[in-house]
């Protein structure tokens, strides 16, 4: 490369840059002015919602004139923003105004929408003032899985019979998001979406099985003691493991002799289920069958039977310091939980 055409791309590329520079001043100062004009008439409309939610349950016309005054989007941005804060009177205060100004209606109609897009906004809306619709049970079938999702949040404010179908439907969706969505609605609506669950075990393939379990799990419902209890015994170790969790979870009096029976299974996954459970439990009638695990191959396996043992209370104690003399990792492992024992109790290290 000549001096000449050295000089030719070093201006090239210097005025590219001062370009970019240029441009990312210009779209900043665009956003920024943006936003001046923006901030004052949003301000206004907080002030005017802020005011009927301050009056009578149902706001009068007053509250409905000063609204209209504004355009559609921001009066939709500033109920958007106010809907998590409120609950209760503010809310259906909340729903009046939004009915009155005719956002409501819009999402209604929107989630019937040939765009996904405004379907999943419409569905947003109507979970954020947390609006019942019959309509929104159809959108767990919807082609968009960013759709589906919003309905599985949308159940958690309004779980109906139907809307709890639409999420145990859901658990098998071939989209992650919809899985990991509905799997969250329903740990958090919890009871009344048990019963449904458990009807769902008796057909449900191996990966809603899964599911169904980490609900199960995190849950504890009393009723999956006997299903958790049959599929301690399945073929695949992923589901012993998910079942022996949640088995230890609905604390059911006959879970302690199954979970130690899974501490022989070959899968180390299983093992360390099972012997957490036996310490959620509290079973120290266990404590015999843990103890060998603190000389497993598995470090995993070793510090669950440690912090087993130590949940098991003066059981698991003394065989922690029968274990502790000596060389191996046995001997190891107890005496790091002995250590942790001491240093919870407040005491001098061992």
């Amino acid at each position: 490369m000549s001096p000449v055409d050295l000089v030719v791309v070093t201006l090239i590329v210097v005025g590219a840059g001062i370009c970019a520079v240029l441009t990312t001043v210009a779209v900043s100062s665009l956003i920024q002015m943006h936003r001046v004009r923006r901030e004052p008439r949003l301000a206004a409309v907080r002030q005017a919602v802020v005011v009927a939610l301050s009056g009578p349950d149902d706001p009068g016309p007053g509250a409905f004139t000063g609204l209209s005054r504004s355009t559609r989007r921001y009066v939709s941005a500033v109920l958007l923003e106010l809907a998590p804060s409120v609950n209760g009177t503010s809310r259906m205060v909340l729903n009046t105004l939004g009915e009155r100004v005719g956002m409501l209606g819009r999402a209604r109609r929107g989630i019937r929408s040939r765009r996904w897009s405004t379907r999943l906004y419409s569905a947003r809306v109507l979970t954020a003032l947390g609006v019942e619709s019959d309509a929104l049970v159809g959108l767990f079938d919807d082609t968009a899985p960013e759709v589906r999702a919003q309905a599985a949040t949308w159940a958690v404010a309004t779980p109906s019979p139907g809307a709890v179908a639409g999420l145990v439907g859901l658990l098998g969706d071939t989209d992650g998001l919809c899985r990991f969505a509905a799997q969250d609605a329903l740990i958090r609506i919890g009871l009344p979406a048990f019963r449904a669950l458990l009807d769902a075990l008796a057909s449900a393939d191996d990966d809603v099985t899964g599911h169904i379990l980490e609900i199960a799990a995190a849950g504890g419902d009393g009723r999956f003691a006997g299903p958790a209890t049959d599929l301690c015994g399945h073929v695949a170790p992923r589901l012993r493991a998910r079942a022996a969790s949640a088995l230890a979870r609905t604390g059911d009096p006959a879970a302690g002799p199954v979970l130690v029976g899974l501490l022989d299974d070959p899968s180390h996954e299983v093992v360390l289920a099972a012997a957490s459970g036996l310490a959620q439990l509290s079973y120290w009638p266990g404590a015999a069958e843990v103890e060998p695990l603190l000389s497993r191959p598995s470090w995993e396996v070793r510090r669950q039977a440690g912090l087993t043992l130590l949940a098991l209370g003066d059981p698991g104690t003394v065989l922690l310091w029968a274990n502790a003399p000596g060389d191996g990792q046995a001997a190891d492992m107890s005496i790091q939980a002995l250590q942790l024992r001491s240093l919870a109790a407040g005491g001098a290290p061992v």
